[in-house]
């Protein structure tokens, strides 16, 4: 019995050391658009070891197969969760079908459920490791914060800057623009979690963080994520945001034509970078779907078109259920939301909390390539929504025992 904890204690040392690696390297995947066309790529300036640029996806395929292995022996703790794990492989399923419809290359059917299924796989394994009472996720969440806040230093001190929204913005260095943005912001809600019951600080951190993100990126979709998870904070910690948000609901519908103004009066088109001009040439794509397309897509590479505003080279969607329908068909899309959602099982009780994490999770998938497609940040975000959740049953615990 000891030497079968040892070896899963093991196991899940080799996968934690295996995504902080895939960290440590994901600077080697920051490539440079046209306006750093003049900078000298990370890859030929800071790579001694002269590693491939795509270490993070061998690394991804040293990852999946030890945690594969760390849940099927493990699949009895993970209870209802093992839904979860089921639905992956009807994912999978549903990849293999399109393959043999499209006939397009076998392994590239694969990779957005592979970019999907990781990170959940790495959620399964610190359930089962809680629930195994080996995993300390407040040690683990700082370990990953303290070094990734080391990592985005290095990137600030020594990197060329990068560039988003026709400006020149700081340097990264998980990946990309975007990748990094998302990793910060589920860091920050880690340091959110840490202080949530020294109220003035955690408002403080938050509204900081929540600038820097702006100030230094400006990359949207991680700034949405980012304040939904600011809005829950601020609703379950106090009693004056609870009687706010009642107001907030009040002027709602003068907000809503305000909003309706401010879009009859600003190019919207141009405020989201092309992204409605893309989703009416794929409207019109899909005009043209059968019925099996619609059930099984059209394979990998068919959501790729160029566009009046994205002329230059083939861009996607910007948005993952797009992409998916497109891509992968219907049934792929109804079960990638329903894999999301069952991971609230993890508990009995629906925690309000982890409901709007994945709601944020979703809505990043909506307005861009979101978390879905981002398995570095995916691995960040699910450690912090693991915190959360064995926060809230820390916290239920001190309540009962103080009112006994």
């Amino acid at each position: 019995m000891l030497l079968k904890s040892s070896i899963f204690k093991n196991n899940f040392y080799a996968i934690v050391f295996l995504i902080l690696i895939k960290f440590t390297f994901s600077y080697l995947n920051v490539e440079l658009g046209w306006w750093l066309r003049y900078y000298q790529p990370n890859i030929k300036r800071f790579n001694p070891l002269h590693l491939p640029q795509g270490m993070q996806e061998y690394i991804e395929y040293l990852l999946i197969p030890l945690m594969l292995i760390h849940i099927l022996f493990n699949l009895k703790r993970l209870g209802v969760l093992s839904v979860s794990f089921l639905l992956t492989f009807i994912l999978y399923g549903l990849n293999l079908a399109t393959y043999f419809y499209n006939d397009v290359p076998f392994l590239d059917s694969f990779s957005y459920s592979l970019k999907l299924c990781s990170p959940v796989y790495f959620f399964l394994v610190l359930i089962i490791q809680y629930r195994r009472n080996e995993l300390n996720i407040k040690f683990v969440s700082k370990i990953f914060v303290w070094y990734l806040l080391f990592l985005a230093f290095v990137a600030l001190m020594l990197f060329d800057p990068s560039y988003n929204r026709d400006k020149y913005r700081w340097p990264v260095f998980f990946a990309g623009l975007h990748t990094h943005s998302y990793v910060l912001a589920s860091v920050f809600m880690a340091i959110a979690l840490f202080l949530r019951k020294r109220y003035w600080y955690l408002y403080a951190f938050m509204f900081a963080s929540l600038v820097f993100l702006i100030i230094g990126w400006n990359v949207r979709t991680a700034i949405v994520m980012y304040f939904i998870f600011i809005a829950v904070m601020l609703y379950q910690s106090n009693t004056f945001f609870k009687e706010m948000y009642a107001k907030i609901l009040v002027v709602t519908p003068f907000l809503v034509l305000f909003i309706a103004y401010i879009i009859t009066v600003v190019d919207i088109d141009k405020f989201s970078s092309g992204r409605l001009t893309m989703y009416d040439d794929k409207i019109e794509l899909l005009q043209e779907y059968s019925t099996t397309d619609f059930l099984l897509g059209r394979g990998i590479g068919s959501d790729l078109i160029t566009t009046n505003e994205w002329w230059w080279e083939e861009k996607g969607s910007h948005n993952d259920f797009l992409t998916y329908i497109v891509e992968n068909g219907i049934p792929f899309v109804v079960l990638f939301i329903v894999l999301i959602f069952s991971l609230l099982l993890m508990s009995r009780k629906v925690s309000v909390f982890n409901l709007w994490m994945l709601v944020g999770y979703l809505i990043t998938s909506m307005l861009s390539n979101g978390l879905a497609t981002r398995p570095l940040a995916a691995d960040i975000f699910f450690i912090v929504f693991v915190l959360a959740y064995v926060t809230r049953l820390k916290d239920e615990d001190e309540k009962k025992l103080l009112n006994a």
